[in-house]
């Protein structure tokens, strides 16, 4: 009985409430009124909510959800009519020239779509919490979207997408970021704003879809942006330099992703970062690189480390923009280089191109390894080169190779400093710096000997006063410019020449930084590289031993002979080519000396064979003048022309060239570089009949009697002797010289590449040609660059003398013989 009785009074309750849907329907439309008006402070919304709520039990969840909409809508479109439209800006959009009263009205009205969207936001947010009934139960069924989105789409399709709104809208906001670009101030506020109701709004129907500001504004933004630049840059460019121009990008960049953050969307950052990009960078990169006296030249030239850092980092953000970077940085340098090498090689790059060693052919025997000695009477002279030909002497004045090689330190330092403080130590940067580092500085065929007589100058005395960390520097800095040298069998002859005379003539300053060097080249090259710098030092050491115990040995033989200082040199240690004349007629008490001291040689060293190197030492000599005497420092053979002819000379009394020859018995070339030295040298002992340069059989010579100066103690320096190490001077060889040296190299290239060829084939067996030929590059190519043609020579030479044989079957396929 109770049972029915709650059935029957829950029915009549349901019809109750489905009878009073029209008054509670008004009662919610003019809160909402209310709402709209902000008069919301006197409603009641536990019982508002309550209206709604039995609306939707009351089936009447359509009715709610429709009149809302219509409300929604009227109320949009009253306010459209009555507030936005009458508001609209009397000038032109997007008209560039403005008064402050028509920016003034664009902005006021911004404001009123910015409040109509505040308001509306607000109302429907108050709507929202008192239809949340229906939307969590009707709208799911109905398949409708939720109040709130729906009303975010009324509000679109009658205030956004009113066409007139919508230009102005977006046109307003372009023009106040142009003023913005231009350097005034503007409410950046009232334009974030406006921003975000175009974030929240969506196209489509559903509750998800594009952002107006995707679908309307973003597209129009890029574009004008893009004039805007495209603009800019014509005219910036040709009124300021490159410098400037990349400072006011970078700061255009900032700008416009500051500008995204704060008032617009982080959606478009990356969009308009490339439209600036490419408008003000890309488009113009060849410009800005070429600008003169301000492009990468200047930069370059100037050290401008922050600029080419900003050049390096901005054209990285641009396709190929780093790539023609560097392409016109390796131009550079490659000019560079080729003005170093015109000034200071005198090396033209259009006409003349690294002389290849491989290319010169010369049938020349090695000689047997044997001992050989240095006969050195006192400290050894500073020589100078002196040519026959006037033209060839001009152009060696000419030639610096020592200051060519500071030119390319200096270089190598600028470039450094380039790629740590402008270019952040790219790795494809320094490859490709280094590599056109490596090709100007071989383009000077005497890169080799130019970097040896550099470090030969310092070991002698450019070290002097300096503390070990700057002669640790320079080492470094040699060890540096040594990897960029192709041909290090060509410096390593150079060196081994140099520090031959340094050695015999105790011109080092520092053992100490000889020893360092000589570790350096090791780790650089191998042991191989350095073992015959090391087996010279190991001689000059054991050569002072010998002599100290042979003075001793003299001096209880109580005898009056001159002081005999010797070196005995290991003859495949030494670069040595000079003459061996044994018989040469020295006075008694010098070949009394020479005959002692190879008994007491051959007393310890048996089966060993000492030859008489006079072309390696000096003498000192003291000759006496009527005004007194004057001590003399000159070769063996001057030495033996001073003591054995002309110091038995009367006035009246000449001796032809022929007659001293035939006294000495020395060779011709070598005799008249000793009297050209003594005639025409700055101290002129002797005097030449006639006075020409050139001489022949018939010249005459006589001592100069009046032959003065202040000092008591002088060197006679000697016209360079091609092949003697005693007499290379500080500077670059001649033609003659050059091609002697790159004969040697030859011959030593060719076993190397025999060498090379049968180590592979031994451990292979059998090879294909092509193999084999780069096998035989990668093996030598730590000392040389052989060429595929002086491979195959050899390869040929290996088959004749039957060291591997071409296979019957394959022609390119080579069998090892053993």
């Amino acid at each position: 009985m109770h049972e029915g009785n709650r059935r029957f009074k829950s029915k009549n309750k349901r019809f109750e409430e489905k009878s009073n849907s029209e008054e509670y329907w008004k009662k919610l439309r003019n809160a909402f009124y209310e709402i709209f008006n902000k008069n919301a402070g006197e409603l009641s919304f536990e019982e508002l909510y309550r209206y709604a709520y039995n609306l939707v039990l009351a089936k009447e969840g359509k009715k709610v959800y429709n009149g809302t909409c219509e409300l929604l809508e009227e109320r949009l479109k009253e306010i459209s009519s009555q507030q936005i439209k009458p508001a609209f800006p009397v000038n032109e959009p997007g008209n560039k020239m403005q008064s402050n009263t028509e920016i003034e009205r664009d902005l006021d009205f911004l404001k009123i779509i910015k409040n109509t969207w505040d308001n509306h936001i607000m109302a429907i947010t108050e709507i929202k919490s008192l239809l949340m009934y229906m939307d969590r139960v009707f709208v799911p069924r109905a398949k409708l979207l939720p109040i709130y989105e729906k009303s975010q789409h009324i509000f679109r399709d009658i205030i956004v997408y009113d066409e007139n709104i919508k230009e102005y809208i977006i046109n307003i906001i372009l023009k106040q970021i142009e003023r913005e670009r231009s350097g005034e101030m503007i409410d950046r506020s009232l334009i974030s704003n406006i921003i975000s109701m175009m974030l929240d709004l969506h196209e489509g129907n559903g509750e998800t879809g594009l952002s107006l500001y995707k679908s309307i504004f973003e597209e129009r933004y890029l574009e004008s942006s893009k004039n805007f630049y495209a603009n800019l840059s014509e005219k910036f460019l040709d009124e300021n330099d490159a410098s400037e121009w990349l400072k006011k990008s970078e700061h255009h960049m900032e700008e416009e992703k500051d500008r995204t953050e704060q008032y617009l969307s982080t959606l478009s950052t990356r969009e308009i970062l490339r439209i600036v990009e490419q408008e003000t960078i890309e488009k113009h990169i060849h410009t800005i690189i070429e600008m003169e006296n301000s492009g990468l030249r200047s930069l370059i030239k100037d050290d401008k480390y922050s600029d080419l850092n900003r050049m390096y980092n901005l054209f990285g953000k641009v396709n190929n923009g780093r790539e023609e970077l560097i392409k016109a940085l390796c131009d550079y340098i490659k000019e560079l280089g080729e003005d170093i090498n015109e000034t200071w090689a005198l090396v033209s790059s259009k006409n003349e191109s690294n002389k290849s060693i491989n290319h010169i052919v010369n049938n020349h025997n090695s000689n047997n390894s044997n001992n050989s000695i240095n006969n050195n009477n006192s400290k050894t002279l500073d020589t100078v080169e002196n040519t026959n030909s006037k033209k060839e002497n001009s152009t060696k004045q000419s030639v610096n190779p020592k200051q060519w090689v500071v030119k390319y330190l200096e270089l190598k330092d600028k470039l450094d400093n380039i790629l740590i403080k402008a270019f952040d130590n790219d790795k494809n940067f320094q490859m490709k710096m280094n590599s056109i580092f490596q090709l100007i500085i071989n383009e000077n065929p005497k890169a080799s000997e130019s970097l040896s007589l550099f470090i030969d100058d310092n070991l002698k005395k450019g070290i002097k006063g300096k503390s070990e960390d700057e002669i640790e520097e320079l080492l470094n800095k040699s060890i540096v410019l040594f990897r960029f040298i192709s041909d290090k069998d060509v410096f390593e002859r150079y060196y081994k020449q140099h520090l031959a005379k340094r050695l015999l003539y105790k011109k080092s300053v520092s053992e100490d930084a000889e020893r360092i060097m000589i570790t350096r080249l090791q780790m650089e090259c191998g042991h191989q590289f350095t073992t015959k710098l090391e087996g010279m030092y190991k001689d000059i050491n054991i050569s002072s031993e010998l002599s100290n115990e042979f003075k001793v040995i003299e001096k209880k033989k109580d005898k009056k002979l001159p002081e005999l200082n010797i070196s005995v040199l290991t003859k495949i240690f030494w670069p040595m080519s000079g003459q061996v004349t044994p018989n040469l007629p020295y006075p008694i008490e010098i070949q009394t000396l020479m005959d002692d001291f190879s008994k007491f040689y051959y007393s310890r060293h048996s089966g060993r064979k000492l030859l008489w190197q006079f072309s390696l030492g000096s003498a000192d000599l003291r000759i006496n003048y009527e005004k007194g005497s004057k001590d003399i420092n000159i070769c063996n053979l001057g030495m033996l022309l001073l003591i054995n002819i002309f110091n038995k000379w009367k006035p009246g009394d000449s001796y032809t060239f022929k007659q001293l020859q035939t006294e000495l018995e020395a060779n011709d070339l070598e005799l008249k570089r000793v009297l050209q030295s003594l005639v025409f040298s700055k101290y002129k002992l002797l005097q030449k009949i006639p006075k020409s340069r050139d001489i022949k059989d018939e010249d005459e010579f006589i001592v100069n009697t009046k032959f003065s100066t202040p000092l008591n103690r002088i060197k006679i320096p000697m016209v360079v002797a091609s092949g003697n190490i005693h007499n290379r001077s500080s500077v670059i060889e001649n033609n003659e010289e050059r091609e002697e040296t790159y004969r040697h190299i030859e011959d030593s290239r060719r076993f190397q590449i025999d060498a090379a060829v049968v180590r592979i084939m031994k451990g292979r067996k059998k090879m294909y040609h092509n193999n084999l030929i780069t096998e035989v590059t990668n093996q030598l190519s730590s000392r040389f660059m052989p060429t595929p043609t002086a491979i195959k020579k050899r390869i040929e030479s290996l088959i004749e003398r039957e060291y591997m044989e071409r296979s019957s079957e394959d022609r390119k396929l080579y069998l090892y013989l053993a």
